[in-house]
Protein backbone atom coordinates (compact mmCIF):
# COMPACT_ATOMS: atom_id res chain seq x y z
CA UNK A 1 0.00 0.00 0.00
CA UNK A 2 1.67 3.50 -0.86
CA UNK A 3 2.25 6.23 1.57
CA UNK A 4 0.14 8.47 0.69
CA UNK A 5 -3.05 5.70 0.60
CA UNK A 6 -1.58 4.39 4.46
CA UNK A 7 -1.94 7.68 5.51
CA UNK A 8 -5.78 8.24 4.12
CA UNK A 9 -6.58 4.81 5.42
CA UNK A 10 -5.87 5.50 8.73
CA UNK A 11 -7.95 8.63 8.82
CA UNK A 12 -10.91 7.53 7.27
CA UNK A 13 -11.43 4.29 9.21
CA UNK A 14 -13.13 3.75 12.81
CA UNK A 15 -12.48 1.22 15.59
CA UNK A 16 -14.34 -0.23 18.43
CA UNK A 17 -13.40 -2.99 20.57
CA UNK A 18 -13.39 -5.71 17.99
CA UNK A 19 -12.31 -3.86 14.61
CA UNK A 20 -9.13 -2.80 12.47
CA UNK A 21 -7.48 -0.03 13.81
CA UNK A 22 -7.05 3.11 11.32
CA UNK A 23 -3.47 2.59 9.47
CA UNK A 24 -4.41 -1.58 9.72
CA UNK A 25 -4.31 -3.17 6.16
CA UNK A 26 -7.72 -5.03 6.49
CA UNK A 27 -5.61 -8.16 6.13
CA UNK A 28 -4.09 -7.21 9.76
CA UNK A 29 -7.35 -6.35 11.32
CA UNK A 30 -7.48 -6.89 14.57
CA UNK A 31 -8.84 -4.98 17.64
CA UNK A 32 -7.08 -2.48 19.81
CA UNK A 33 -5.50 -3.47 23.16
CA UNK A 34 -3.39 0.07 23.67
CA UNK A 35 -4.51 3.08 23.68
CA UNK A 36 -2.42 4.45 20.81
CA UNK A 37 -5.24 5.02 18.78
CA UNK A 38 -4.62 5.75 14.94
CA UNK A 39 -8.11 7.87 14.33
CA UNK A 40 -6.14 10.33 16.64
CA UNK A 41 -3.52 11.17 13.89
CA UNK A 42 -5.71 12.80 11.11
CA UNK A 43 -8.50 13.82 13.66
CA UNK A 44 -9.72 14.09 16.85
CA UNK A 45 -8.92 11.99 19.45
CA UNK A 46 -11.18 9.78 21.06
CA UNK A 47 -11.80 6.36 19.35
CA UNK A 48 -15.74 5.48 18.62
CA UNK A 49 -16.98 2.51 21.16
CA UNK A 50 -20.05 1.06 21.48
CA UNK A 51 -21.66 2.34 24.46
CA UNK A 52 -20.33 3.31 27.54
CA UNK A 53 -19.54 1.59 30.79
CA UNK A 54 -19.60 -2.28 30.44
CA UNK A 55 -19.10 -3.15 27.05
CA UNK A 56 -18.57 -6.86 26.72
CA UNK A 57 -14.53 -5.69 25.62
CA UNK A 58 -14.21 -3.23 28.43
CA UNK A 59 -15.69 -5.84 31.22
CA UNK A 60 -13.28 -8.37 30.23
CA UNK A 61 -10.32 -5.69 30.15
CA UNK A 62 -11.58 -4.37 33.51
CA UNK A 63 -11.02 -8.03 34.71
CA UNK A 64 -7.93 -9.02 33.04
CA UNK A 65 -6.44 -5.66 34.13
CA UNK A 66 -7.79 -5.92 37.87
CA UNK A 67 -5.91 -9.35 38.18
CA UNK A 68 -2.56 -7.34 37.44
CA UNK A 69 -2.50 -5.16 34.57
CA UNK A 70 -3.11 -5.37 30.55
CA UNK A 71 -0.26 -4.00 28.29
CA UNK A 72 1.85 -1.63 30.09
CA UNK A 73 0.70 -0.99 33.42
CA UNK A 74 3.77 -2.81 34.61
CA UNK A 75 1.65 -3.89 38.11
CA UNK A 76 1.63 -7.03 40.21
CA UNK A 77 4.25 -9.57 40.32
CA UNK A 78 1.84 -12.51 40.99
CA UNK A 79 1.92 -15.71 39.28
CA UNK A 80 0.01 -15.86 35.76
CA UNK A 81 -0.97 -11.85 36.38
CA UNK A 82 -0.50 -9.26 33.35
CA UNK A 83 2.44 -7.29 34.96
CA UNK A 84 1.51 -4.78 32.20
CA UNK A 85 -1.66 -4.77 30.13
CA UNK A 86 -2.76 -1.57 29.05
CA UNK A 87 -5.69 -1.12 27.38
CA UNK A 88 -3.98 1.53 25.84
CA UNK A 89 -0.86 1.15 25.51
CA UNK A 90 -0.50 -0.93 22.82
CA UNK A 91 -3.00 -0.41 19.99
CA UNK A 92 -1.57 0.93 16.56
CA UNK A 93 1.02 3.84 16.76
CA UNK A 94 0.69 5.70 13.23
CA UNK A 95 2.11 8.60 11.86
CA UNK A 96 2.02 10.79 8.58
CA UNK A 97 5.62 11.17 9.00
CA UNK A 98 8.07 9.02 7.01
CA UNK A 99 9.54 5.57 8.42
CA UNK A 100 12.91 6.65 7.20
CA UNK A 101 13.89 10.32 7.83
CA UNK A 102 17.12 12.12 7.82
CA UNK A 103 19.12 12.67 10.90
CA UNK A 104 19.25 16.49 12.13
CA UNK A 105 20.51 15.30 15.49
CA UNK A 106 23.33 13.69 16.80
CA UNK A 107 22.73 10.37 18.30
CA UNK A 108 22.62 9.93 22.38
CA UNK A 109 23.75 7.69 24.74
CA UNK A 110 21.11 5.39 23.39
CA UNK A 111 21.89 5.04 19.85
CA UNK A 112 25.83 4.80 21.30
CA UNK A 113 24.84 1.79 23.45
CA UNK A 114 23.17 -0.15 20.56
CA UNK A 115 26.11 0.64 18.21
CA UNK A 116 28.35 -0.77 20.86
CA UNK A 117 26.71 -3.97 21.93
CA UNK A 118 24.71 -5.36 18.95
CA UNK A 119 24.08 -8.58 18.53
CA UNK A 120 25.62 -11.48 19.88
CA UNK A 121 24.19 -14.74 17.91
CA UNK A 122 21.47 -15.98 15.94
CA UNK A 123 20.17 -19.32 15.52
CA UNK A 124 17.14 -20.75 14.15
CA UNK A 125 13.88 -21.50 16.23
CA UNK A 126 10.36 -22.25 15.70
CA UNK A 127 7.26 -22.36 17.45
CA UNK A 128 4.11 -24.26 16.99
CA UNK A 129 5.41 -25.35 13.66
CA UNK A 130 6.34 -21.77 12.36
CA UNK A 131 10.11 -20.94 11.36
CA UNK A 132 11.48 -18.00 12.95
CA UNK A 133 14.91 -17.13 14.69
CA UNK A 134 16.39 -16.34 17.64
CA UNK A 135 18.51 -13.38 18.20
CA UNK A 136 20.73 -12.96 21.45
CA UNK A 137 22.32 -9.73 22.17
CA UNK A 138 23.88 -8.52 25.82
CA UNK A 139 20.55 -7.48 27.16
CA UNK A 140 17.82 -9.50 24.71
CA UNK A 141 16.95 -12.76 24.00
CA UNK A 142 14.68 -12.71 21.21
CA UNK A 143 12.51 -14.85 19.68
CA UNK A 144 10.80 -13.90 16.27
CA UNK A 145 9.10 -15.69 13.57
CA UNK A 146 8.66 -12.46 11.33
CA UNK A 147 9.36 -13.37 8.05
CA UNK A 148 10.24 -9.78 6.74
CA UNK A 149 14.20 -9.05 6.91
CA UNK A 150 14.72 -5.81 7.20
CA UNK A 151 11.95 -5.85 10.31
CA UNK A 152 14.31 -8.46 12.38
CA UNK A 153 17.01 -7.49 11.44
CA UNK A 154 16.25 -4.36 12.91
CA UNK A 155 14.49 -5.68 15.82
CA UNK A 156 18.17 -6.61 18.06
CA UNK A 157 19.47 -2.50 17.64
CA UNK A 158 15.91 -1.48 17.97
CA UNK A 159 15.36 -2.50 21.17
CA UNK A 160 18.99 -2.46 22.06
CA UNK A 161 18.61 1.53 21.58
CA UNK A 162 15.42 1.21 23.46
CA UNK A 163 17.16 0.21 26.25
CA UNK A 164 19.96 2.69 26.32
CA UNK A 165 17.27 5.29 26.16
CA UNK A 166 15.43 4.11 29.23
CA UNK A 167 18.77 4.22 31.12
CA UNK A 168 19.74 7.39 29.86
CA UNK A 169 16.74 9.44 29.30
CA UNK A 170 16.31 11.08 32.42
CA UNK A 171 18.82 9.58 34.48
CA UNK A 172 21.27 6.97 34.92
CA UNK A 173 19.74 3.64 35.15
CA UNK A 174 21.64 -0.16 35.90
CA UNK A 175 21.15 -2.63 33.91
CA UNK A 176 19.16 -5.43 33.77
CA UNK A 177 20.00 -8.34 35.56
CA UNK A 178 19.82 -10.58 33.07
CA UNK A 179 18.84 -10.65 29.93
CA UNK A 180 15.41 -10.20 28.77
CA UNK A 181 13.11 -12.46 26.65
CA UNK A 182 10.99 -11.09 23.73
CA UNK A 183 8.72 -13.45 21.66
CA UNK A 184 7.59 -11.25 18.66
CA UNK A 185 5.32 -12.81 16.31
CA UNK A 186 4.64 -12.45 12.93
CA UNK A 187 0.85 -13.12 13.46
CA UNK A 188 -2.06 -12.41 15.55
CA UNK A 189 -2.36 -16.49 15.50
CA UNK A 190 0.85 -17.16 16.63
CA UNK A 191 0.78 -14.54 19.50
CA UNK A 192 -2.33 -15.56 20.96
CA UNK A 193 -1.27 -19.55 21.05
CA UNK A 194 2.31 -17.87 22.91
CA UNK A 195 -0.15 -16.17 25.90
CA UNK A 196 -2.10 -19.32 26.53
CA UNK A 197 1.24 -20.74 27.04
CA UNK A 198 2.19 -17.26 29.15
CA UNK A 199 -0.47 -16.65 31.22
CA UNK A 200 -3.06 -19.23 30.57
CA UNK A 201 -5.82 -17.73 33.31
CA UNK A 202 -5.78 -14.96 31.46
CA UNK A 203 -5.29 -15.95 28.06
CA UNK A 204 -8.99 -15.92 27.32
CA UNK A 205 -9.84 -12.72 27.87
CA UNK A 206 -7.53 -11.11 26.20
CA UNK A 207 -8.38 -12.79 22.65
CA UNK A 208 -11.08 -9.90 22.58
CA UNK A 209 -9.35 -7.14 23.37
CA UNK A 210 -7.02 -5.86 20.62
CA UNK A 211 -3.73 -5.25 18.86
CA UNK A 212 -0.09 -4.82 20.39
CA UNK A 213 0.85 -7.19 23.18
CA UNK A 214 1.84 -7.55 27.11
CA UNK A 215 4.96 -7.80 29.27
CA UNK A 216 4.72 -9.85 32.68
CA UNK A 217 7.29 -10.97 34.85
CA UNK A 218 10.19 -9.31 32.70
CA UNK A 219 9.06 -11.19 29.31
CA UNK A 220 6.97 -9.58 26.50
CA UNK A 221 4.84 -10.76 24.13
CA UNK A 222 4.48 -9.23 21.06
CA UNK A 223 3.08 -9.51 17.46
CA UNK A 224 3.85 -7.77 13.99
CA UNK A 225 1.50 -4.75 13.56
CA UNK A 226 2.74 -3.29 10.36
CA UNK A 227 2.44 -4.72 6.90
CA UNK A 228 4.68 -5.37 3.75
CA UNK A 229 7.70 -5.22 5.69
CA UNK A 230 7.06 -1.89 7.50
CA UNK A 231 8.12 -1.21 11.52
CA UNK A 232 7.27 1.91 13.12
CA UNK A 233 4.01 0.83 15.13
CA UNK A 234 5.20 -2.76 15.70
CA UNK A 235 8.55 -0.85 16.97
CA UNK A 236 7.01 1.87 18.94
CA UNK A 237 4.81 -0.71 20.95
CA UNK A 238 8.13 -2.78 21.81
CA UNK A 239 9.55 0.49 23.27
CA UNK A 240 6.58 1.32 25.14
CA UNK A 241 6.19 -2.33 26.47
CA UNK A 242 10.12 -2.55 26.98
CA UNK A 243 9.81 -0.16 29.29
CA UNK A 244 7.47 -2.33 31.70
CA UNK A 245 9.97 -5.13 30.81
CA UNK A 246 12.66 -3.08 32.32
CA UNK A 247 10.78 -1.91 35.54
CA UNK A 248 9.49 -5.35 36.42
CA UNK A 249 13.03 -6.56 36.09
CA UNK A 250 14.72 -3.85 37.99
CA UNK A 251 12.96 -1.42 39.95
CA UNK A 252 12.40 -3.14 43.52
CA UNK A 253 9.51 -0.38 44.15
CA UNK A 254 6.88 -0.26 41.77
CA UNK A 255 5.83 3.49 40.51
CA UNK A 256 2.89 4.59 40.44
CA UNK A 257 0.57 3.96 37.84
CA UNK A 258 0.07 7.31 36.30
CA UNK A 259 3.95 7.62 36.31
CA UNK A 260 4.86 4.01 34.81
CA UNK A 261 2.30 4.25 32.01
CA UNK A 262 3.84 8.33 31.80
CA UNK A 263 7.55 6.70 31.32
CA UNK A 264 6.40 4.12 28.59
CA UNK A 265 4.94 6.63 26.53
CA UNK A 266 7.72 9.14 27.19
CA UNK A 267 10.25 6.08 25.80
CA UNK A 268 8.10 5.65 22.37
CA UNK A 269 8.49 8.50 20.65
CA UNK A 270 11.68 7.90 17.81
CA UNK A 271 12.66 8.42 14.56
CA UNK A 272 15.70 6.57 12.21
CA UNK A 273 18.00 8.34 10.62
CA UNK A 274 18.01 5.75 7.83
CA UNK A 275 18.49 2.38 6.86
CA UNK A 276 21.09 0.89 8.10
CA UNK A 277 21.40 3.98 11.54
CA UNK A 278 20.49 3.34 15.10
CA UNK A 279 17.35 4.89 16.35
CA UNK A 280 17.06 8.68 17.50
CA UNK A 281 14.42 8.46 20.58
CA UNK A 282 12.60 11.64 20.67
CA UNK A 283 9.52 12.18 23.34
CA UNK A 284 8.37 14.93 21.55
CA UNK A 285 8.08 12.62 18.35
CA UNK A 286 4.56 10.77 19.40
CA UNK A 287 2.05 12.02 16.84
CA UNK A 288 -0.68 10.11 18.28
CA UNK A 289 -0.22 11.53 22.00
CA UNK A 290 0.37 14.79 21.11
CA UNK A 291 -2.75 14.44 18.18
CA UNK A 292 -4.89 13.11 21.22
CA UNK A 293 -3.81 15.99 23.68
CA UNK A 294 -4.12 18.61 21.02
CA UNK A 295 -8.10 17.37 20.59
CA UNK A 296 -9.01 17.60 24.58
CA UNK A 297 -7.20 20.75 24.76
CA UNK A 298 -9.64 21.96 21.26
CA UNK A 299 -12.71 20.32 23.49
CA UNK A 300 -11.91 21.59 26.86
CA UNK A 301 -12.02 18.41 28.52
CA UNK A 302 -8.80 18.12 30.36
CA UNK A 303 -9.15 15.37 32.62
CA UNK A 304 -8.61 16.99 36.22
CA UNK A 305 -5.20 16.36 37.59
CA UNK A 306 -6.72 14.80 40.95
CA UNK A 307 -8.75 12.31 39.04
CA UNK A 308 -6.26 11.62 36.05
CA UNK A 309 -3.82 10.17 39.25
CA UNK A 310 -6.20 8.50 41.32
CA UNK A 311 -7.71 6.34 38.77
CA UNK A 312 -6.42 2.97 36.77
CA UNK A 313 -6.64 2.70 32.93
CA UNK A 314 -9.13 0.06 33.49
CA UNK A 315 -11.28 2.48 35.20
CA UNK A 316 -10.88 4.99 32.37
CA UNK A 317 -11.39 1.62 29.73
CA UNK A 318 -14.44 1.15 31.25
CA UNK A 319 -15.44 4.73 30.68
CA UNK A 320 -14.90 4.34 27.18
CA UNK A 321 -11.90 4.08 24.76
CA UNK A 322 -11.92 8.04 24.36
CA UNK A 323 -11.20 8.29 27.92
CA UNK A 324 -8.47 5.57 27.73
CA UNK A 325 -6.90 7.50 25.00
CA UNK A 326 -7.10 10.88 26.72
CA UNK A 327 -5.71 9.40 30.11
CA UNK A 328 -2.00 8.11 27.82
CA UNK A 329 -1.92 11.16 26.03
CA UNK A 330 -2.29 12.95 29.67
CA UNK A 331 0.01 10.90 31.30
CA UNK A 332 2.87 11.44 28.41
CA UNK A 333 2.48 15.03 28.91
CA UNK A 334 2.59 15.04 32.30
CA UNK A 335 5.53 13.01 32.32
CA UNK A 336 7.22 15.56 29.48
CA UNK A 337 5.84 18.13 32.32
CA UNK A 338 7.88 16.57 35.02
CA UNK A 339 10.96 16.54 32.63
CA UNK A 340 10.91 19.97 31.06
CA UNK A 341 8.72 22.51 32.53
CA UNK A 342 10.55 25.82 33.21
CA UNK A 343 13.61 24.75 32.60
CA UNK A 344 13.49 21.25 34.42
CA UNK A 345 11.88 22.94 37.52
CA UNK A 346 10.28 19.71 38.88
CA UNK A 347 13.01 17.14 36.83
CA UNK A 348 14.88 17.07 40.42
CA UNK A 349 12.19 15.36 42.13
CA UNK A 350 11.48 13.01 39.21
CA UNK A 351 15.33 12.07 39.38
CA UNK A 352 14.91 11.15 43.72
CA UNK A 353 11.73 9.02 42.66
CA UNK A 354 13.27 7.05 39.86
CA UNK A 355 16.14 6.59 42.38
CA UNK A 356 14.36 5.49 45.02
CA UNK A 357 12.09 3.13 42.91
CA UNK A 358 15.05 1.52 42.33
CA UNK A 359 16.55 1.40 45.50
CA UNK A 360 13.91 0.34 47.52
CA UNK A 361 13.00 2.96 48.85
CA UNK A 362 9.88 4.89 47.54
CA UNK A 363 7.55 3.55 49.00
CA UNK A 364 8.82 4.11 52.32
CA UNK A 365 9.40 7.65 51.56
CA UNK A 366 5.51 7.56 50.91
CA UNK A 367 4.27 6.56 53.52
CA UNK A 368 6.64 8.74 56.11
CA UNK A 369 5.82 11.61 54.25
CA UNK A 370 4.18 14.32 56.40
CA UNK A 371 2.22 15.67 53.40
CA UNK A 372 0.71 12.39 52.77
CA UNK A 373 -0.21 11.52 55.78
CA UNK A 374 -2.09 15.81 56.34
CA UNK A 375 -3.82 14.63 52.99
CA UNK A 376 -5.20 11.52 54.54
CA UNK A 377 -2.47 8.68 53.04
CA UNK A 378 -0.92 6.03 54.42
CA UNK A 379 -0.31 2.07 54.57
CA UNK A 380 0.86 -0.27 52.14
CA UNK A 381 -2.70 -1.06 51.02
CA UNK A 382 -2.54 2.79 49.94
CA UNK A 383 0.62 1.69 47.80
CA UNK A 384 -0.84 -1.37 46.66
CA UNK A 385 -3.78 0.41 44.64
CA UNK A 386 -0.86 2.37 42.48
CA UNK A 387 -2.77 5.02 42.07
CA UNK A 388 -3.80 8.44 43.95
CA UNK A 389 -1.73 11.82 44.55
CA UNK A 390 0.66 10.61 47.23
CA UNK A 391 3.79 10.65 45.33
CA UNK A 392 3.30 13.97 44.10
CA UNK A 393 2.30 15.40 47.47
CA UNK A 394 5.64 13.55 48.72
CA UNK A 395 7.92 14.15 46.37
CA UNK A 396 7.32 16.84 43.65
CA UNK A 397 4.60 20.01 45.48
CA UNK A 398 2.69 20.45 48.74
CA UNK A 399 0.27 22.71 46.05
CA UNK A 400 -1.48 20.76 43.91
CA UNK A 401 -3.88 22.77 42.87
CA UNK A 402 -0.95 25.32 41.52
CA UNK A 403 0.58 22.59 39.65
CA UNK A 404 -2.48 21.92 38.39
CA UNK A 405 -2.39 24.81 36.94
CA UNK A 406 1.08 24.70 35.25
CA UNK A 407 0.48 21.31 33.88
CA UNK A 408 -2.74 22.01 32.14
CA UNK A 409 -0.86 25.43 30.92
CA UNK A 410 1.82 23.44 29.59
CA UNK A 411 -0.33 21.17 27.95
CA UNK A 412 -1.88 24.04 25.89
CA UNK A 413 1.69 25.21 25.42
CA UNK A 414 2.86 21.87 24.01
CA UNK A 415 -0.25 21.69 21.52
CA UNK A 416 0.54 24.85 19.96
CA UNK A 417 4.41 24.62 19.70
CA UNK A 418 4.87 21.37 18.00
CA UNK A 419 4.29 22.43 14.42
CA UNK A 420 6.11 25.66 14.04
Amino acid sequence: MPRRCRIRHRRSTTADASTALPGDCPDHSVPPLLGRDAASAGGPATRPHPRRGASVAAAATAAVLAAGGLLGLGGCQADGDLDTANPSAIAAIPSTEPEIVPSTTSPGAATESATLIGERSREPWSFAGRDGQRIRTTNYDIHTTIRYDQVVDRLPLFMEAALGHYRSAIIDLPPPRDPMQSFVFHDREEWEAKTVEVIPRQASQLRGLGRGGFSTRGIAVLYYLDWSGRSRDTLAIAAHEGWHQYTQTTFRDQLPLWLEEGLATYMEGHRWGGSDSPPQFRPERNWERWSTLRSVIRRDRLIPLRELVSKSPQEFLAEGKGDLLTYYAQVWALTRFLVEYDDGRYRPALERVMNDAVAGTLHRTIIRSPRVAAAGGGGRAMLRSRVGPWLLLAYITEDLRAFEAEYAAYCRSLVTRRRR
